[in-house]
């Protein structure tokens, strides 16, 4: 039978040891978020700082007008509830405090938080549910090491912006989104060589940037979304382009593939889309389908240069009328042939510059009937008929450093039809016809 002493005795023990147990957990941190840690906040033009203990932020900062506040300091892991139900937090930078991991429902009840700033941490995984029922302008992950996307990670968000670039990703699994509104998802520089299946299905999104990945195909299954409008693909692997690999994106407005192994262009690729800028220089490209750009009738940008092509098609953009900037340079071309460019009769810009340009036919720019600004320089023309430009009007004609060494007739006749300027500096011309080009180019208020 316990003695009245007894029982005093465990009692004492009993609360020193749930006192120990709690210190311990304290000690440990396992509940505590914001240990020893700096906060600062600004608002009114006015910015103050508290060092501070606690599981919730709001426990530190005041609960005042709206406020920018960034925490600095050791915080390994951010707890449940560990931002939660702070109404005047407007944006929120964590980025460099050794942030390692996440717990789902770490943040909540935010109403007009609008930036979440998690960068240049040690995040390896995003759980699911980690980042709920929120409505911001931008989350900010980048420079962190994140491998893993789990299955609902973000679900029920409004965005303008997510950024998981300068990640170590490798893949991207489906389902990440669950009822998310996107306008940018930046997933440049990380490893990314395969995605899933309908990933970006259930996301409404406008644009997404892939650069610096290791994508080698465009999978019609996984580039499914009906709302995206631009989707950048450079400094990939892509080496193939396949007719249908676009169906699943009929709002594309933009594509870029610049720098990768692309070394054809199929019909059946870019026809009958919605694409306005299409960007495909800086590859292997040695030949194009004389379909291949037909009917793209909202297309105003097409940049083929720094490829290998060594041919121009004059059916190249059938039905693609409304083309008014062309850039084909620093590629092998060797000859302009009869009306090359009848398909798109109104050009802002075309550059034709460092090509092997020597043969330029009479009638290369019949049927084009007006360009601001046309380059040739920098190939190997040896001849310029003065009939050249007969009922096309030129802003600004280049043909500086090619192989020119006269041009017959009156001069102010044969570039009658230029506006703004000829540049005729730097070709071989004889002896008696420099004087000409130079009187000419005087006239003009340019150098021979």
């Amino acid at each position: 039978m316990l003695t009245g002493k007894t029982i005093s005795v465990f009692k004492r023990y009993s609360l020193q040891l749930v006192l120990a147990i709690f210190l311990l957990k304290i000690g440990n941190g396992e509940e505590i978020t914001f240990k020893n840690v700096t906060v600062s906040w600004w608002k009114d033009n006015t910015d103050q700082t508290i060092f501070g203990t606690a599981d919730n932020l709001k426990k530190i900062i005041p609960s005042e007008e709206e406020m920018y506040v960034g925490v600095s300091g050791y915080i390994p892991v951010l707890y449940e509830q560990s931002v939660y139900e702070i109404p005047n937090l407007k944006s929120l930078h964590l980025e460099n405090v050794s942030l390692k991991a996440i717990k789902p429902g770490a943040f909540g009840n935010l109403s007009v938080l609008q930036y979440l700033v998690l960068s240049d941490n040690n995040l390896t995984e995003i759980k699911s549910g980690t980042f709920t029922n929120l409505n911001l302008s931008e989350i900010d992950l980048r420079m962190n090491s994140i491998n893993s996307l789990q299955t609902g990670a973000f679900k029920n968000v409004t965005l303008k912006y997510l950024r998981l670039n300068n990640n170590k990703l490798s893949e991207f699994p489906s389902n990440v989104f669950e009822n998310v509104t996107l306008t940018g998802l930046h997933l440049y520089e990380n490893h990314i060589h395969t995605i899933a299946p309908n990933a970006f299905s259930t996301v409404s999104m406008d644009s997404l940037n892939l650069f610096y990945n290791q994508i080698e195909k465009l999978d019609p299954e996984a580039f499914t979304n009906s709302e995206l409008r631009t989707l950048i693909l450079n400094y990939n692997r892509v080496k193939l382009l396949r007719a249908g690999d676009l169906k699943n994106l009929p709002q594309l407005k933009r594509l870029s593939l610049k720098n990768n192994n692309l070394t054809e262009i199929p019909e059946g690729v870019f026809n009958n889309t919605k694409i306005t800028d299409l960007e495909l220089h800086h590859n292997k490209i040695a030949r194009i389908a004389s379909k291949a750009f037909n009917d793209m009738s909202g297309l105003r940008g097409l940049n083929i240069a720094f490829n290998k092509l060594t041919s121009w098609d004059n059916g190249w953009l059938d039905g693609s009328s409304q083309l008014s900037v062309f850039r084909a340079s620093f590629n092998q071309i060797a000859e302009i042939p009869d009306e090359a460019f009848k398909n798109y009769p109104r050009l802002y810009y075309l550059a034709l510059q460092e090509n092997k340009i020597a043969k330029l036919s009479v009638k290369a720019f019949r049927k084009l009937g007006y360009v601001e600004y046309l380059s040739l320089n920098s190939n190997e023309i040896v001849s310029w008929r003065k009939d050249m430009l007969v009922n096309v009007s030129v802003g600004t004609l280049d043909l500086r450093m090619n192989k020119l060494k006269c041009i017959e007739g009156d001069l102010d006749q044969v570039f009658g039809s230029v506006i703004d300027g000829v540049y005729l500096s730097n070709n071989p011309w004889s002896e008696g016809c420099a004087i000409k080009v130079e009187e000419f180019l005087k006239k003009k208020n340019q150098d021979v």
